[in-house]
């Protein structure tokens, strides 16, 4: 049985458990150190390395945007599948070798990447930021058998989640390969890195995102906002959108298409996808005082400003400059993707703690930090609209205001994983009902 020096363990069930459940802290702990030192990495850049950044703008933005994507936001991703899926799926995919290699190859892809860009050097820069990306894009290959055992064992599962729970893991390698190859080829194909960047950013994490949404109402609170029988036309439908949203901007450029179409594409996917989410549902649920976690509940309202925010932008009503990562991105990243991964994985760990869901509570300095910033940051994007001003820096209130909610997450997760005085549970409340054979524990196969 796994064991963790911070807990006092308890198992709800006499039989073997899979190792990986409860692997989370592990990939949670290393997300938190490096969205640390991700702040730092973007600090230095936008202080101290300004010039460094301004004479090598394409690639070391790039790289810093692989870093978050692919880096601590992949942490988190990898640390919830790690801990969920044996589970759900009820087989032995994951071996403890796989963690190690991925948790350690991701870390110092982005220390290389951050040691890169803060050398000052161009030549280091090069050099280390072609280890850490390849170390970060080699992570998700390492994870590819695992991901196909999920993907080959969907149809053993009734979910709730259909193919948002079991195709997002069989694109890792892919996404790994592709990032890698726009990486080596970007001297030879000018427009390559924007397209990784795009796939990384406008694809695969807003389906990421919306997964994990889902998966907490649909699956963890039966709530059922998308009926489980339209699961599967929902998720066909947003990952077309997705893929327009991609194709549109390049389009729009070459004068195949409109701006104004283009402007739409980015929209649709926002507003196809929170509406598919049944947000009068949602509300009828919220004022019948039904729990829920209210980070992951912000993170989809959300999702619309997102969408707004890129048809703005690429409508030119609103303009940033290239240093600037846009806002509607901004939004993506910090008001929904912040929100939904870490709140997921706050309720995973109560879930371990059984905690009652009626007793949970808000942890509204984190909450009140990242949507206060979030708003500040929007209403910045309104002025510049209603001013007609280019905007070539963010509030420095908001940037202040998220950095402190970083550290707020950094302190919740050191107390609660150093300093814990709360029983924890080996199989997490909720989950135990997707086991085939419950009293053996999770990967338990009949002789």
């Amino acid at each position: 049985m796994h064991s963790h020096p911070a807990f006092t363990m308890k198992t709800s069930t006499p039989g073997k458990h899979h190792w990986a459940i409860g692997t989370y802290i592990d990939l949670i702990l290393a997300a938190v150190g490096m969205q640390i030192v991700f702040f730092i990495t973007t600090v230095w850049v936008g202080t101290v390395g300004t010039e460094f950044y301004n004479l090598n703008l394409e690639e070391i933005r790039y790289t810093l945007r692989i870093q978050m994507g692919l880096g601590w936001m992949m942490c988190i991703i990898a640390g919830l599948g790690f801990s969920t899926l044996p589970l759900i799926y009820d087989v032995p995919t994951f071996e403890k070798s796989v963690m190690r290699t991925y948790v350690a190859m991701n870390i110092f892809g982005q220390l290389a990447i951050m040691i890169g860009i803060m050398s000052g050097n161009l030549s280091i820069y090069h050099t280390l930021a072609t280890i850490g990306i390849t170390l970060l894009c080699t992570s998700l290959i390492s994870l590819g058998p695992a991901a196909m055992t999920i993907f080959k064992s969907k149809k053993m599962v009734g979910d709730k989640l259909g193919p948002f729970s079991y195709s997002v893991g069989a694109m890792l390698p892919f996404l790994g390969i592709i990032t890698l190859i726009c990486w080596v080829a970007r001297d030879k194909f000018s427009e390559v890195l924007d397209f990784s960047e795009s796939l990384i950013l406008d694809f695969f994490i807003p389906l990421v995102l919306v997964t994990i949404i889902i998966s907490h109402f649909n699956r963890r609170l039966d709530w059922n906002l998308i009926e489980p029988k339209n699961i599967g036309k929902v998720f066909g439908v947003y990952t077309i959108l997705l893929l327009l949203l991609i194709i549109g901007g390049p389009l729009s450029e070459r004068g195949d298409i409109s701006i104004r179409l283009a402007a739409v594409l980015h929209f649709l996917p926002y507003l196809f996808i929170f509406i598919m989410m049944n947000p009068k549902k949602l509300l009828s649920f919220i004022k019948q005082r039904k729990p829920c976690n209210k980070m992951v509940l912000t993170a989809m309202l959300w999702i619309p400003f997102a969408g707004f925010a890129a048809y703005m932008e690429i409508m030119g009503y609103v303009k940033t400059t290239n240093a600037m990562i846009s806002y509607y991105r901004w939004i993506m990243i910090f008001g929904i993707a912040t929100q939904a991964l870490w709140g997921f994985a706050i309720y995973l760990h109560e879930d371990h703690k059984k905690l009652s869901i009626h007793r949970r509570k808000t942890k509204w300095l984190i909450y009140s930090t990242i949507n206060l910033a979030t708003i500040i940051t929007f209403y910045s994007m309104i002025i510049s609209w209603t001013e007609g001003e280019a905007v070539d820096l963010y509030p420095r209130i908001a940037i202040a205001i998220y950095a402190l909610s970083y550290i707020l997450i950094f302190i919740y997760w050191i107390k609660e994983v150093f300093f814990s005085l709360g029983d924890w549970y080996k199989t997490p409340m909720f989950y135990d009902q997707y086991l085939a054979y419950p009293n053996q524990g999770s990967g338990f196969e009949p002789e």
